[in-house]
């Protein structure tokens, strides 16, 4: 992890957020960025034995100095220090497409291949999460858990994820798949489902320069140009 993600490249980002520290403790941001993306590797574990997962480096490589690691209640302070607007600029600086041309299966035509799609995920069952995410109703009842919208862009090559953005249930997927298209360009093949067809996300790939292939509810009915000359095959 640390060789994808540098101490330099978090001290970048901390430095940018004046999120500098004037007395260097025991868990520094650097690691509380370590321990928030590590916590999302080792999803079955407590994160104080998370914590204790990444110290295991240091403690193997320097046994005799007796390495001491944060608890639950410093963790869950200086994860509130830190806040939001470090992990995503850490975010856009790494997610980003990583095919090469070598890469099987992730160019066609000259262009690479990129995905939308959306999901649902399941939140924490608390009444700040239940609030602002919502529930999925349906005949038996509300879901057991909140849900969040989720939608992103991947590159289908590598199955990276370049884009992402997170909203409360009852959002729909379309809002995100718009949002995500920032992240495309003109050397792109954006393909989507007919649940994202609409005519702004083809102005916005076109905007972007990006070519698309998107499949169209049965409802849909296109109407030829009168400068387009039909070509039977």
């Amino acid at each position: 992890m640390s060789r994808v993600i540098t101490l330099e490249r978090l001290e970048i980002i901390l430095e940018a957020l004046k999120l500098t520290e004037i007395r260097v403790r025991k868990l520094t941001m650097v690691v509380t960025i370590w321990l928030c993306i590590a916590m999302n590797m080792y999803t079955e574990e407590s994160i104080d034995d998370v914590m204790v997962k990444l110290a295991a480096g240091p403690r193997f490589l320097r046994p005799m100095e007796g390495i001491d690691v944060a608890g639950a209640s410093a963790i869950c302070q200086r994860r509130q220090q830190l806040g939001l607007a470090p992990m995503v600029t850490l975010f856009r600086d790494v997610c980003h497409p990583l095919a090469t041309p070598n890469t099987c299966d992730a160019y066609l035509f000259g262009l690479r291949l990129m995905a939308v799609d959306g999901t649902v995920e399941d939140v924490a069952d608390t009444p700040a999460n239940a609030s602002y995410f919502g529930r999925q109703t349906g005949l038996r009842g509300d879901s057991a858990f909140p849900q969040m919208r989720c939608v992103y862009l991947c590159e289908c090559g590598t199955h990276a994820i370049c884009d992402a953005g997170v909203w409360p249930y009852q959002i729909s997927e379309r809002k995100g798949g718009l949002r995500v298209l920032r992240s495309v360009g003109a050397d792109m093949l954006v393909m989507w489902d007919r649940g994202f067809h609409s005519f702004d996300m083809c102005a916005r790939c076109s905007k972007q320069k990006a070519a698309f292939l998107g499949r169209v509810p049965s409802f849909v009915r296109f109407t030829p140009s009168p400068a387009c000359q039909m070509v039977p095959i």
